[in-house]
C-alpha cells in the first residue's frame, strides 16, 4: 500500500506529539505529503462537565491556542518534507473527516487521547468518531 497524503490531527498533548513523530517518519518513508491539523474546538463550551463559558474573547482565545500549537509543530517538521499546516474551527471529529475528503488523505495518524483527564475522554471519543466515519486507514498512537 502506498500513502501519498498523511493527516495528523494534533492538540498539543503528548499522544498527539507521538502521533506527529510517527507521521513525520511515515511521510519520509513513503515520500508522502504531511498534513497537520489543529482544530480550534469552540464546541468545548457545549461539554457541561468542563464548565467552560466562552464569550467572544474566549472563542478568540481558543483560536489563538490552536495557532500557538501549530507554531510549535512547524518547528518540528524537517526541512524539505512536504508539509501543509491546517487550522480549522469546529467540532474535531467532523473537521478531521471532512479534511480526509477535501484533501484526498490516504492515512490518518492520531493520538488515542488528548490533553487532561476529562479531555482524554473527549479526544478518545474523537478518535472513535474518526475511525467510524472514514474509509481510509487510521493509525492510533499511544
Amino acid at each position: 500500500m502506498q500513502f501519498k497524503k498523511i493527516l495528523v490531527p494534533v492538540d498539543g498533548s503528548g499522544t498527539a506529539d507521538n502521533a506527529l513523530r510517527y507521521g513525520v517518519e511515515m511521510a519520509k518513508t513513503y515520500g508522502a505529503q504531511l498534513f497537520v491539523t489543529v482544530v480550534a474546538d469552540i464546541g468545548e463550551a457545549a461539554y457541561p462537565l468542563m464548565q467552560v463559558n466562552l464569550d467572544r474573547n474566549g472563542f478568540a482565545s481558543v483560536r489563538e491556542k490552536a495557532e500557538a500549537v501549530m507554531e510549535r509543530i512547524k518547528k518540528q517538521i524537517p526541512q524539505g518534507l512536504p508539509f501543509t499546516p491546517i487550522i480549522r474551527t469546529g467540532v474535531p471529529g467532523s473537521v478531521i473527516t471532512s479534511l480526509v475528503d477535501e484533501e484526498n488523505i490516504d492515512l490518518i495518524i492520531m493520538g488515542n487521547s488528548g490533553k487532561g483527564s476529562l479531555s482524554s475522554f473527549i479526544m478518545g471519543s474523537v478518535s472513535q468518531y474518526v475511525i467510524h466515519h472514514v474509509k481510509v486507514p487510521v493509525l492510533i498512537i499511544k
